[in-house]
């Protein structure tokens, strides 16, 4: 009897340890992040290689987490230039997207499909909501 309480009293603990410590891993980040630059860029560009570096915790509904990470463009600077000016909608919707695009072409440069660069270091603030974890940055 006194084997079985020990045996049930280690599944339990293991059961609230890993309840505790639903701390977004590589996976889920990749995925948030994927979709923070598609909801901004979409179709522009694909996260890969995501490895979280660290990560913390100032209370149980906010996370921050150090990550690395390879943005590949899968289209050139002037052919999402040229999707977004042809898209029809809004032209105020427009330009919002045009000069987020143009923010990438400072950060990269003049990029084509297929370039890749390396993000070596970024700080994702997230925030615990009703539908899970959500990138408040």
């Amino acid at each position: 009897m006194m084997k079985i309480i020990s045996i049930l009293t280690t599944i339990l603990l293991a059961v609230t340890l890993t309840a505790c410590s639903d701390t977004p891993g590589d996976t889920k980040l990749k995925q948030l992040l994927q979709q923070q630059y598609d909801a901004r860029f979409e179709g522009l560009v694909e996260i890969n290689e995501l490895k979280k570096l660290n990560g913390w915790s100032d209370n149980d509904s906010h996370y921050s987490a150090e990550v690395a990470y390879n943005i590949v463009f899968k289209k050139s600077f002037k052919a999402f230039m040229d999707e977004q000016t042809e898209r029809p909608g809004n032209p105020l919707e427009k330009m919002a997207t045009g000069m987020s695009a143009g923010m990438l072409k400072l950060q990269y440069g003049d990029f084509k499909a297929g370039d890749e660069y390396q993000v070596k270091q970024q700080t994702l603030t997230l925030r615990m909501t009703d539908n899970g974890w959500m990138l408040t940055n």
